[in-house]
């Protein structure tokens, strides 16, 4: 197998790193997830060439100092947070009753390639595949790092961009530099658009497997409620302004002397085929800003990257964050319920986010590894506030 990454392995980890959920329980927590997140972190800078600075994490096998909670915020505690009230307004319908394992048994991913696959769920979602009606699951291969992947995606098709139709073409093909193989099946089955797609070495996958497990999911499809998207009322929050947003945050919230944004984080590549992942992205069902804090200059410049998503209507999936494992009740101010929660990552680790409501719109903030996540409250409580209508 080639070392080198094509163009589109390169995006498809981007997005599998910064958007996907960890899958790795340690007992340890917070040890392993800095070990976990300068993996991460080599891969993020690798893949995307993004300028996070964790010197720290990387240079070193010993605990990073300590650093200071401000006096002024609330102790995280382990007492649960009740659901948020009011209900959210509008509410979409998944497919497959929102359980991939509804759509492929883990004995039929198995039989992809002859050995074990495990699935990958979310810790929490976000509510972005849930205002769509639409569902995101992943296998993976148990004994090696992704040495083979299963993905499967479900969306109504009215909510499906267009360019999918003809970039999603069944079939398996092998990208320049990689003997992998990507082996797709994809239709559209009672208005559901249903991709299946699978990779690995040639040897492990074919058409034919890929299309048995397409079939096997499709002649599900009718055992659950019809998938369809929320309808979006007068509460849901407007697309956010990322350059409005960091010209209104003073940098010192955040303890540096600058803030800039940086590109779009799913900013699409001219000419790359697009992403099944990126789909609540492309319909506009969540929004991310990436925030670059920095103080000093040449060699003595620090700096930091927020992660800021926006699910408009979202507030539907907080209770998932509620029970996520580690989940800790802390109060934003402004927010009708807020908690800290580990990243969403299915295969890394990945920072900490507050994760804050209003009872109808989800929003996250994504400090970095080596920061407290408490220290990122104050910054969210600003975000939080520009945020509402």
């Amino acid at each position: 197998m080639s070392d080198e990454l094509t163009p589109r392995e390169r995006a498809e980890m981007r997005d599998l790193v910064l958007a996907g959920t960890q899958r790795i329980h340690p007992a340890g927590r917070r040890r392993s997830q800095l070990i976990a997140g300068a993996v991460a972190l080599v891969l993020v800078g690798g893949v995307s060439g993004g300028a996070i600075t964790t010197a720290a994490l990387l240079g070193s096998d010993a605990t990073p100092a300590p650093v200071t909670t401000p006096t002024d915020r609330p102790t995280p505690t382990e007492e649960p947070t009740p659901t948020p009230t009011p209900e959210p307004p509008s509410l979409g319908v998944a497919p497959f009753g929102g359980d991939c394992a509804n759509a492929i048994t883990d004995p039929e991913a198995d039989g992809l390639r002859g050995i074990g696959m495990t699935r990958s769920d979310y810790r929490w979602r976000t509510g972005a595949n849930d205002v769509l009606g639409g569902i995101d699951c992943v296998w993976v291969s148990d004994e090696g790092y992704l040495i083979a992947t299963l993905h499967l995606y479900a969306y109504p098709a009215e909510v499906v961009p267009a360019e999918f139709a003809t970039a999603m073409v069944p079939g398996c093909r092998q990208e320049e530099h990689d003997d992998r193989l990507t082996c797709t099946s994809v239709g559209t089955v009672d208005g559901l658009w249903l991709l299946v797609q699978a990779r690995a070495a040639s040897e492990l996958i074919s058409a034919e497997k890929v299309q048995a497990l397409y079939d096997s999911a499709a002649s599900r499809v009718d055992a659950h409620p019809r998938a369809m998207p929320a309808t979006r009322t007068e509460a849901w929050w407007a697309r956010p302004d990322c350059a409005a947003l960091v010209e209104r945050i003073d940098p010192a919230v955040y303890g540096y002397e600058r803030v800039t944004l940086l590109d779009d984080p799913y900013a699409t590549d001219p000419g790359s085929a697009p992403l099944p992942g990126r789909i609540p992205w492309l319909r506009d069902a969540a929004f991310a800003c990436e925030l670059h804090f920095t103080s000093g200059s040449g060699d003595s410049s620090t700096g930091e990257v927020v992660r800021v998503d926006v699910v408009p209507g979202g507030a539907v999936a907080f209770p998932s964050a509620v029970g996520a494992e580690y989940a800790q009740t802390v109060t934003v101010d402004g927010a009708e319920a807020a908690v800290i929660v580990p990243g969403l990552d299915r295969y890394e680790g990945s920072p900490d986010v507050v994760v804050a409501t209003d009872g109808v719109n989800m929003l996250m903030v994504s400090g970095d590894y080596i920061r407290d996540p408490v220290e990122t409250i104050p910054l969210t409580e600003v975000i939080f506030a520009l945020m509402r209508p």
